[in-house]
């Protein structure tokens, strides 16, 4: 009986460390997302991001996310600095290809951390891609690229988005 209930206990150590593990809520960049707009920022700064500013959205820096030079903006509560959230937004790119292989690049990174995402991966037809009109499609609305991970704490959105005209740029938002 004695031996049965060490190895219970032993089981649900096991058990709560690893959900520990996968709870500990979503990191940027290996930080946790957690604590003022300038705790968050300073700890960014030490992990080789630039501080440009910050505006009524939040604060912006530059630095490298997965390998590729990104902006980041920490949102962050008006009322308190409690950050809310970061975005990461790559390159504007005028050239499809690059943006999907940011995008799938990307969605490799999240998925080793976060699990596989709900995604939408599509053109509407009669469009497709390789018909090398894909950003003019992105930039009308006829095409979606989008992966969205739920997470302990919070959820993840991976995207190809349209910016001004027959431009495109790959973002990932971290929400709290």
């Amino acid at each position: 009986m004695k031996k049965i209930c060490l190895l219970c206990l032993a089981l649900a150590l096991a058990f709560s460390a690893a959900y520990a593990q996968q709870g500990q809520g979503l990191s940027f960049a290996g930080i946790p997302i957690a604590g003022t707009a300038g705790e968050f920022s300073d700890a960014l700064a030490g992990a080789g991001f630039e501080l440009c500013g910050e505006n009524d959205s939040g604060v912006l820096l530059k630095g490298p996310f997965c390998g590729i030079n990104c902006t980041v903006l920490v949102k962050y509560r008006p009322e308190d600095k409690s950050v809310r959230g970061v975005d990461a937004m790559c390159p504007i790119r005028s050239d499809w290809k690059l943006c999907k292989s940011e995008y799938l690049a990307l969605q490799k990174e999240l998925t080793a951390q976060y699990g596989r995402p709900k995604k939408i991966e599509k053109f509407d037809h009669p469009f497709r891609e390789g018909d090398g009109c894909e950003l003019r499609h992105l930039n009308m609305g006829l095409c979606k690229w989008l992966s969205d991970y739920v997470c302990p704490g919070g959820s993840v959105t991976l995207r190809i988005q349209p910016v001004i005209v027959n431009n495109g740029q790959v973002t990932v938002s971290f929400e709290l």
